[in-house]
């Protein structure tokens, strides 16, 4: 599901960005489920954000209570995986919304071409979250998104795979496996006994790194600089 959110002030500009966006997606032939919502006030968008995180997201600059640029800044401190487009009609403010990191720039009056431009920038930043990690469970398998797995745990030859809602999958084999199979979406050896997932760390201490849940997981003395070196290489390439 890929839930996206538009917020303009102007009912009018609010369903053309819709329509351009849906057309856009027709004809990329996006065959995922979407969930589009339509917003006219940014503090209800922002409630509704907190409810559930949208993927995406296009805010018009100039509205009244909270501009684009307000709801940005919101929006990045509560869900900071969400993208964020900027719309407007003015040229000139391309170069003061770099300051909140937007995925993109869309001009109304080159609203189409644009708006393909701003979809084909959201793709490839989030290639790497459509990769599914699969599990061997029972005479089956089981698929977990990439993003959803916080770390990886070694106890002997026993994985514990961890995941965002605190779910735990067991597996048989060795961390160095793991890390070889993992390290090309995001992940890094922190310890001997754990593996982390990138777009999860928070912050990294002398001799631990913290999560974005909280979670403190121990990390080796002679680790920190290539952790540090890995969370930089991450940040440019998904930032």
């Amino acid at each position: 599901m890929l839930r996206i959110g538009i917020c303009d002030d102007n009912q009018t500009d609010l369903e053309r960005i819709k329509g351009a966006l849906c057309q856009c997606l027709t004809e990329m032939a996006f065959e995922c489920q979407t969930d589009i919502s339509l917003f006219s006030d940014g503090r209800v968008m922002y409630e509704e954000s907190r409810q559930r995180i949208f993927n995406l997201v296009f805010l018009d600059l100039e509205m009244p209570g909270w501009g684009g640029f307000d709801l940005a800044e919101r929006l990045h401190m509560s869900s900071p995986e969400t993208s964020i487009v900027f719309v407007s009609i003015h040229d000139s403010l391309v170069y003061q919304s770099f300051t909140y990191t937007p995925l993109w720039f869309v001009r109304k009056k080159r609203l189409c071409g644009e708006m393909t431009q701003a979809v084909q920038q959201y793709f490839r930043k989030t290639a790497h979250t459509r990769v599914r990690y699969r599990l061997k469970e029972g005479i089956g398998f089981r698929e977990i998104p990439i993003t959803d797995i916080r770390y990886v745990e070694c106890s002997g030859h026993t994985m514990k795979i961890r995941t965002r809602s605190g779910g735990q999958y067991e597996k048989y084999g060795s961390l160095k496996a793991e890390e070889d199979e993992l390290g090309k979406y995001g992940f890094i050896r922190i310890h001997k006994n754990f593996l982390v997932n990138m777009g999860w760390i928070d912050e990294v201490g002398n001799r631990h790194i913290v999560l974005k849940d909280g979670t403190e997981l121990d990390m080796g003395k002679d680790r920190r600089k290539a952790v540090m070196e890995g969370m930089t290489r991450y940040g440019r390439k998904h930032g």
